[in-house]
């Protein structure tokens, strides 16, 4: 079969001829001249390597205006009219029962108490107070005579237990020769107020016996006669000052005593 090749054709579809014509002698070696209607064949593109065609660029729609909403006009809520609650009756004012007085309670008449009467001190009648230490104490001058002696005997026997003993005892003795000559002191003073004289008791120095223990002993016994003659003293008098040196001076006396068996307690 014979091809021909239409070279006016190949003109027309801007194809050199020189190149197809060495084409045609690379493909058809055995006739090299090239006809002239020969039209070389146009290659077809594979669909898979053929190119997609380009998308036409969608034009940019105008979407038409949205028309503006008018403002809803709601309604007006119509007032609730007010409510008139029925009026509340008044309360009728209760009339409470009058209150009966109370009638005044008589309380009985307090009876007036009676001035009492001091009975009078012997010896002044007309003086509602006794004067203590004067000219109506003259009977306690005996007395204080005796108490006088007594005391000064009970600082000389104390005085000389002390100068016999040693440490606590001698230091209780002394003070117990210092409360005795205290004591005949306050009693001089009061027999001088009473009498305006003085007076001055001649007493030896007292037998001690020689072991200190039976000393003391011995003063022990006397501390408790001079507290139960001073007492004896305070409840006959009837001068208030001679009764609270009575007293005073008998706790002196129950002192002694008990500051005496102490010692003796030590000594065991």
């Amino acid at each position: 079969m014979e091809l021909k090749v239409d070279r006016p054709a190949l003109a027309g579809q801007d194809i050199d001829p020189n190149t197809f014509q060495r084409v045609w002698n690379r493909v058809m070696p055995e006739q090299t001249a090239l006809p002239d209607n020969a039209i070389p064949a146009v290659p077809t593109v594979p669909p898979v390597q053929s190119e997609l065609p380009s998308v036409p660029d969608c034009p940019a729609q105008q979407l038409p205006p949205v028309p503006d909403c008018p403002a809803q006009q709601l309604p007006p809520v119509p007032d609730c009219p007010a409510q008139q609650l029925p009026p509340v009756p008044d309360c009728p004012a209760q009339e409470l029962p009058p209150v009966p007085d109370c009638p005044a309670q008589q309380l009985p008449p307090v009876p007036d108490c009676p001035v009492q009467e001091k009975p009078p001190v012997p010896g002044c009648p007309s003086c509602p107070v006794r004067p203590c230490l004067g000219e109506a104490s003259k009977g306690d001058v005996n007395r204080l005579k005796e108490l006088m002696t007594l005391a000064k005997t009970g600082a000389l026997a104390g005085r000389a237990l002390a100068r016999r003993s040693n440490g606590p005892t001698a230091k209780a003795m002394s003070v117990l020769a210092q409360d005795h000559r205290s004591a005949f002191r306050r009693l001089s003073a009061a027999y001088f107020l009473i009498t305006g004289k003085r007076y001055t008791p001649q007493c030896a120095a007292p037998l001690l016996p020689a072991f200190l223990p039976l000393a003391l002993r011995q003063q022990f016994v006397w501390e408790q006669q001079w507290e139960l003659k001073n007492n004896q003293a305070a409840q006959a008098t009837a001068d208030p000052c001679l009764r609270a040196l009575y007293q005073e001076l008998a706790q002196e006396g129950a002192f002694h005593a008990g500051a005496i068996r102490s010692l003796l307690e030590q000594m065991g």
